[in-house]
């Protein structure tokens, strides 16, 4: 590229007409890498999102299979030690079995709609709805 004064009649500060248009190519050159680059990125975000709220809906699958297990054995065996120490066997056990399965689901019911809370302000509530098809008519 030329800055200075050519004997082509171009003065300082100018381009010549065949630097200008070099000049255009690269811009648009890098400008067309840029938007590749930035596509990528995208892809590469969107795939690393679903990732990782797969990841998250394991956890909390796990989460609420541990709560409702761990609810129903809790009663269990408070039901279980009343009725030992009680002499009233198997109608504490019984009692406590039921309540800590009642608690285990309740907690279950919780956890899911902070789940679908989650859900739907990471998906704009976006998810669950019905999208037409193309062989739709």
């Amino acid at each position: 590229m030329s800055t200075q004064k050519q004997g082509n009649g171009g003065s300082r500060g100018e381009l010549r007409h065949d630097d200008k248009e070099a000049f255009e190519r690269r811009l648009a050159g890098l400008g067309k890498r840029l938007g590749d680059v930035k596509s990528r990125e995208a892809a590469e975000s969107m795939a690393s999102r679903g990732r990782s709220s797969q990841n998250r809906g394991m956890a909390y699958g796990l989460r609420m299979a541990s709560e409702l297990v761990a609810a129903v054995l809790v009663g269990g065996l408070i039901g279980y030690a009343l009725d030992h120490f009680l002499g009233t066997k198997p109608w504490l056990f019984l009692v406590m079995f039921i309540l800590g399965f009642a608690a285990g689901v309740t907690n279950v019911m919780r956890s899911y709609d902070r789940v679908q809370r989650d859900v739907a302000k990471t998906t704009g509530g976006n998810i669950g709805h019905a999208v037409p098809d193309d062989n739709d008519d």
